[in-house]
C-alpha cells in the first residue's frame, strides 16, 4: 500500500493529491486493552486504571489510549499502551470487538478496537499512564447484579467504570469462556507453563467459569484433549502440595 502512488497513472496522481480530506467527519481512534490475569489465590483478575483527567475523571477504565494517526497501526497502538502501563512486550494479543457508537465518549466520536491479553501476574510491572492516577488488579466478582470488581477493601461496581467500559469488560468475560475449553487460553494465565498440575488448570477454568467443575471430568478431558493431542507432555516427576496428595507435573508445548 505504501507503494500504491508508484504504479498510478498521472491522472490518479493527480485526483489524489487534490483530494479534500476533510470532506468527510473522522472519528479518533483507541486502542484499548482488558489485560486478564490471576492472583496468589488463582482467581481471575483484571487490570483497571484510575482516570486522571476529564471525562470520567476519577472513575475506573480499561487501558488504552488514542492511535496516532500516520505513524502507527491499531495494532502497533495496542502493544504501546500494553507496554506503558504493564511494561510488559511481545504479549499475544487477541482483537476482541470493535466499539464504535457515536455516543460512547462524550468528547467526540471515538472508535475503540479492543484488545484481550492474558498474562501470568508475575510478569506484570504495572505502572499508571500519563493521564492515569493509580493502576490496580481488581478479583473479577459476581453479585445478583451482574459483575463487579474488587480489591482487598475497595470495591468497583461496573456502573462506576468509564464510558462504555462495563460494558466491553463483560463482553470480554464471556468470549473467554466461550474459547476456554477450545483455545489454549489457560495456559497463557498458568505462574509457569513449563511446570504445571492438572489442579492448577483447573482452578483456573472454574474462575474463568465462575462455578466448580468435577475433578474427574475435568481429567479426562485434560487427556483427551491436551495429553493425547500433544498440546502438552508429561514431565515424569511430581510435586509435593501441603494437603494434597503429590501430583503429576506437566509441561506446555503449544
Amino acid at each position: 500500500m505504501k507503494d500504491y502512488r508508484k504504479n498510478c497513472s498521472k491522472e490518479e496522481l493527480e485526483y489524489l493529491n487534490s483530494y479534500n480530506s476533510e470532506k468527510y467527519k473522522k472519528p479518533s481512534v483507541t486502542a484499548d486493552i482488558v489485560i486478564f490475569t490471576m492472583d496468589e489465590e488463582d482467581d481471575l483478575c483484571i487490570l483497571l486504571i484510575r482516570r486522571g483527567a476529564f471525562p470520567y475523571k476519577g472513575f475506573w477504565a480499561i487501558p488504552g489510549g488514542f492511535m496516532e494517526v500516520d505513524q502507527e497501526s491499531v495494532d502497533e497502538a495496542a502493544e504501546r499502551e500494553l507496554f506503558e502501563e504493564t511494561g510488559l512486550k511481545d504479549i499475544p494479543l487477541t482483537q476482541l470487538y470493535t466499539f464504535g457508537s457515536p455516543d460512547r465518549d462524550p468528547r467526540m466520536h471515538v472508535v475503540s478496537v479492543v484488545y484481550t491479553a492474558l498474562v501470568p501476574k508475575e510478569k506484570l510491572q504495572i505502572k499508571a499512564g500519563d493521564d492515569a492516577s493509580d493502576a490496580k488488579l481488581f478479583k473479577v466478582c459476581y453479585d445478583i447484579d451482574g459483575v463487579f470488581f474488587r480489591n482487598g477493601s475497595q470495591t468497583i461496581p461496573k456502573e462506576r467504570l468509564a464510558f462504555d467500559h462495563a460494558d466491553i469488560i463483560q463482553l470480554a468475560i464471556k468470549r473467554l469462556r466461550n474459547r476456554i475449553d477450545y483455545e489454549p487460553d489457560a495456559f497463557a494465565l498458568l505462574k509457569d507453563r513449563s511446570s504445571f498440575t492438572i489442579y492448577e488448570l483447573k482452578r483456573i477454568h472454574e474462575s474463568i467459569k465462575n462455578r466448580s467443575l468435577d475433578t474427574a471430568n475435568f481429567r479426562k478431558a485434560f487427556f483427551r484433549s491436551y495429553l493425547a493431542s500433544g498440546t502438552v507432555r508429561d514431565r515424569g516427576e511430581k510435586r509435593e502440595d501441603a494437603g494434597r496428595k503429590p501430583a503429576e507435573l506437566y509441561e506446555f508445548i503449544g
